[in-house]
C-alpha cells in the first residue's frame, strides 16, 4: 500500500511537471500582456484625468487584454496550442499602435491623446519610440503564437524529451 502511494505521488509530480512545462510556453506572451496592460492603464487614467474625450482607446485595449488573460488563465487547466483570443489582441493592438503613428506626428491630436506631454519634438519621439517598441513587441509575440500553434518553439522539443525521459 506504500509503495502504491508514492507510485501516485510520483506519478501525480510527473503529470504536474509536464503541464507547468505546456503553460510555461506561453511565459513571454504573459510578460508582454503585463505590459501593455499597465501601459494602457497608465494612459487611460491620464486621459480620465485630463477630461480627453479619447479614453475609451486605453479603455477599449484593456478590455481586449483581459479577454486574453482570461484565455492564458484557462489554458494552465486545459491546455491547448491555438490562443485564439491573444491571438486577436495582440492583432489589435499591433494595428492600434500602427494607426497612433499618424496623430503621433501628423496631427492636431496629440494634445487629446498625450495630454500628459507638452506637444514638442521631443515628446513625439518619445511617443513615437513607445508605438514602434509596442509593434515590435506585437509581432515579436504574433511570432511566437504561431510558433506555438505549430509547435516549432524550443520549449515543445524540450517537452517532448521531458516526456519520454520520464516513461
Amino acid at each position: 500500500m506504500k509503495n502504491d502511494g508514492k507510485a501516485q505521488i510520483e506519478k501525480n509530480r510527473k503529470k504536474f511537471s509536464v503541464k507547468s512545462m505546456y503553460f510555461n510556453r506561453y511565459l513571454l506572451v504573459r510578460y508582454v500582456s503585463a505590459l501593455f496592460f499597465f501601459t494602457n492603464l497608465y494612459w487611460l487614467i491620464s486621459l480620465l484625468m485630463s477630461d480627453s474625450p479619447l479614453y475609451f482607446i486605453p479603455l477599449m485595449l484593456i478590455i481586449l487584454l483581459l479577454f486574453s488573460v482570461v484565455e492564458q488563465v484557462k489554458m494552465y487547466s486545459n491546455h491547448t496550442n491555438n490562443a485564439k483570443y491573444t491571438r486577436y489582441c495582440f492583432t489589435i493592438l499591433l494595428v492600434t499602435n500602427v494607426i497612433l503613428i499618424l496623430p503621433t506626428c501628423f496631427s492636431s491630436t496629440f494634445a487629446h491623446l498625450y495630454p500628459f506631454l507638452l506637444n514638442q519634438e521631443k515628446s513625439k519621439i518619445l511617443i513615437l519610440t513607445m508605438l514602434v517598441t509596442g509593434i515590435l513587441l506585437s509581432v515579436l509575440i504574433l511570432y511566437r503564437l504561431y510558433q506555438i500553434k505549430h509547435n516549432e518553439d524550443k520549449h515543445y522539443e524540450r517537452i517532448n524529451r521531458y516526456v519520454e525521459a520520464i516513461n
